[in-house]
This record gives structure tokens, C-alpha cells and sequence, in this order.
């Protein structure tokens, strides 16, 4: 339940201290907007469990490997430069790709916007 000088976190839900400019859980900046407002009532981003944006970039990072073909998951999170260098180099003989699934799995993989890519939402 949040107390009156507490806001929700826009991108976990979270209460957070209504001044914060970044969520102490998730990392994220909040709007200056909710910042400087002292009476936000918004409710809480629900709980929806398993992201599904991470489980389609680590099968994307992993099942295209089997044949071959490496970086497709850096083109779905927005990473065209890096997705055509590792097209060219085979995801860098293959060691370039594990450190994306390890990455990935662990959730320390950002997209194209800095915005990390976790398992849950």
C-alpha cells in the first residue's frame, strides 16, 4: 500500500519515495512530471510474470545457433549494426553468442535504447 509521501515506479510498480528521480529496485528514471507532483494516485503496473520480450530474444539468441546462423536476436532488440557483424563473423566463431545467452540469461542484456531486458516485467 503506498502512504502519502510515496509514488509507484512507472516501469515495476514499485512504491518508491515521491521525490525519487529513480526507481531504487529497477533503475529506472522516473518523468520529471511525477516527480514534482506530490499527490500522484496512479495504481501499481500489474504483475504480469514472465516477460515475454526476454524469452523471445534468448530463444532467438539460442535456437538459431543450431544452424548457423547468428545475431538474429540483436536485430529484434534493434542492434542492426552489431546483428550484421555478427551475421558476418558467425557470432564471433560462436563466442560472441555465448556471452549474449549468459548475458541474456542473467538479465544484463539491453536493447537498442538502453533499456534492459529482463525476465520479469
Amino acid at each position: 500500500m503506498k502512504a502519502e509521501n510515496e509514488k509507484y515506479c512507472v516501469n515495476c510498480g514499485e512504491a518508491i519515495d515521491a521525490r525519487a528521480e529513480v526507481c531504487p529496485k529497477c533503475g529506472v528514471r522516473q518523468p520529471t512530471e511525477y516527480a514534482e507532483t506530490q499527490h500522484f494516485h496512479a495504481e501499481p503496473a500489474p504483475k504480469r510474470g514472465l516477460n515475454e520480450r526476454w524469452l523471445i530474444t534468448l530463444l532467438l539468441c539460442i535456437l538459431p545457433c543450431i544452424v548457423g546462423i547468428n545475431g538474429i536476436h540483436r536485430f529484434y532488440t534493434g542492434k542492426i549494426g552489431t546483428g550484421v557483424l555478427m551475421l558476418l563473423t558467425l557470432g564471433g566463431c560462436g563466442i560472441w553468442t555465448l556471452i549474449d545467452i549468459i548475458m541474456i540469461a542473467t538479465n544484463q542484456y539491453k536493447d537498442d535504447d538502453g533499456i534492459v531486458i529482463s525476465y520479469s516485467e
